[in-house]
């Protein structure tokens, strides 16, 4: 948490799933204050234009987050995600149209969970236990057909007052983006930098860096990432850049810890820096990063394989 993030009289709206707390004028993060401590917790966030509204992500699709905004606010809504992970869009499918990297659009479908029964299981194993009682399965984001608009590095929404640029980052996921807010120095940043940033999947540390690197273009304009699990000073993107390099000269502390997740299951990982306590590094710093060997060396341009089999979300390099 950042202490001067915390404002002393926030404005407060909520309902029985959201709690929407204003950060700056105009600007909301949205919680889920019924989960257990012990259970991932996920934020996202309004940002409140003259003409139209800005959900940026759609956490765990517990609630129905769009008529929970719309409470907040009488403006038309844009639904941006940060990348398609299932914490972060899984609640998409209450909208009618998202925004979200052409990188991970084939993931959208991938979510949380395939059915409401599967996330109201999930809902119950979150919730406080005494708030079990309040939840309902008509209550649950259900999948169903809807629009999605690809974005690319450099769009620009004008929300009236405000414009916010996307800045496409990757690492986390192929598609994994920032939205930079300057009117209050703000990147809205999902996954894609933070104390537990996972790059284990399709996209090498050389990419992540080579993300990064185009971040810090920015830097001057960013003083707080606003994230979808904790937020960071701007300082953590120069730590991404540092980090990465030391993965990929093989001088970074390469520790292995066992971690409790997925919920209910333990798994080993790789970080690349030392940690007194999850998710804390012993030197003080906030970026930390999960990544397997095979993620250091990028081989170069990948042609991407379709067939009958739903396509997985990947960087896609036409061919030259």
């Amino acid at each position: 948490m950042i202490n001067d993030l915390v404002l002393e009289n926030p404005k407060v709206i909520e309902d029985a799933y959201f709690r929407a707390t204003e950060m700056f004028p105009g600007v909301y993060k949205i919680s889920q204050p019924w989960f257990r401590p012990d259970s991932l917790l996920v934020y996202c966030f309004l940002i409140v234009g003259e003409k139209r509204a800005i959900v940026y992500d759609s956490m765990f699709g517990y609630g129905n987050l769009r008529r929970f905004c719309e409470k907040v606010t009488s403006l038309p809504l844009i639904l941006v995600n940060s990348h398609f992970h299932g914490d972060h869009a899984a609640g998409n499918f209450d909208f009618e149209s998202c925004y979200i990297h052409a990188y991970d659009l084939p993931g959208i479908y991938q979510g949380f969970a395939k059915t409401r029964e599967e996330l109201f299981a999930r809902a119950v194993e979150t919730a406080k236990p005494e708030f079990v009682e309040h939840l309902k399965p008509e209550d649950m984001c259900e999948m169903r057909p809807m629009k999605a608009f690809p974005i690319f590095d450099g769009d620009v929404f004008d929300i009236g007052g405000r414009q916010l640029t996307v800045i496409h980052v990757g690492g986390h996921s192929p598609g994994s983006i920032m939205l930079l807010d300057p009117e209050y120095g703000i990147a809205y940043s999902g996954d894609t930098c933070n104390n537990d940033t996972i790059v284990r999947g399709s996209d090498s540390i050389e990419e992540y860096l080579e993300g990064l690197l185009h971040l810090q273009k920015y830097i001057g304009k960013i003083r707080y990432l606003l994230g979808g699990h904790e937020d960071f000073p701007a300082t953590i993107i120069e730590e991404g850049v540092e980090l990465c390099r030391r993965v990929i000269a093989g001088t970074d502390d390469r520790e292995e810890y066992v971690i409790p997740f997925p919920p209910g299951q333990e798994s080993k990982v790789l970080f690349a820096a030392e940690m007194k306590s999850f998710y804390r590094r012993v030197d003080g710093k906030d970026m930390n990063m999960q990544y397997t060997l095979e993620n250091i060396h990028f081989a170069g341009k990948r042609t991407r394989m379709l067939t009958g089999e739903d396509p997985i979300a990947d960087r896609i390099y036409p061919l030259e």
